[in-house]
């Protein structure tokens, strides 16, 4: 099979219509757990101890099991409880068509993201942050001028806003989109008083 061109977000749109239906405890609590189960032991996969593995035949069986998780149960999506899958050619077609590197952020805080190899000899990108984690509006803009101050820091994975003006961010509400753009506010004011107003977020 060949593509005329990779496959998009509307692609994936029209799948996530369409795809087989499931609720998301099922697939959280028996499918993939199921699949994990049943490829550690096709592949034997054991990294004793290692939290990274670095034997080459280990990492060969890793990336086999990732490929076929990915095949056989496709990606769950949430919002229409249905799975997206994907032929072995379009996973393929994906991982041989990667954007090979670009930038982020802008100005002397602009840094090339480039695409790794094994034993990659090249600093890669620190992303630092508070990740997702839940944070005061007090406290929300010092976090996040303590990453930027930190000169390892390449860019910042931010956190979110426990409340917006005294209220929670009640997903679908006025106060998310609120939250959004004083979040971005306060990260890019903080990235700026860190001396680092360019810093990709």
């Amino acid at each position: 099979m060949t593509f005329s061109r990779s496959l998009d977000v509307y692609e994936f749109y029209e799948r996530a219509k369409k795809g087989e239906k499931t609720t998301q405890d099922d697939w959280d609590l028996m499918t993939i757990p199921m699949k994990a189960m049943e490829l550690k032991q096709k592949y034997d996969l054991d990294f004793k101890g290692e939290f990274v593995p670095t034997d080459k035949d280990m990492m060969e069986n890793l990336f086999k099991a990732g490929f076929e998780m990915l095949l056989d149960c496709g990606i769950y999506c949430t919002d229409t409880s249905r799975v997206v899958k994907y032929t072995e050619d379009e996973i393929w077609d994906a991982i041989n068509n990667v954007q090979k590197e670009f930038t982020l952020g802008t100005g002397r805080e602009a840094i090339r993201v480039h695409k790794r190899s094994v034993g990659d000899k090249r600093k890669p990108v620190v992303q630092g942050g508070p990740t997702g984690s839940p944070i005061s509006e007090d406290m929300f803009m010092p976090v996040h001028m303590s990453y930027a101050l930190e000169k390892e820091v390449d860019t910042i994975v931010n956190g979110v806003m426990m409340t917006v003006r005294g209220k929670p961010p009640i997903p679908k509400s006025p106060y998310e989109v609120l939250a959004a753009k004083t979040e971005t506010r306060l990260i890019k004011n903080a990235c700026a008083m860190a001396g680092r107003p360019g810093m990709a977020i």
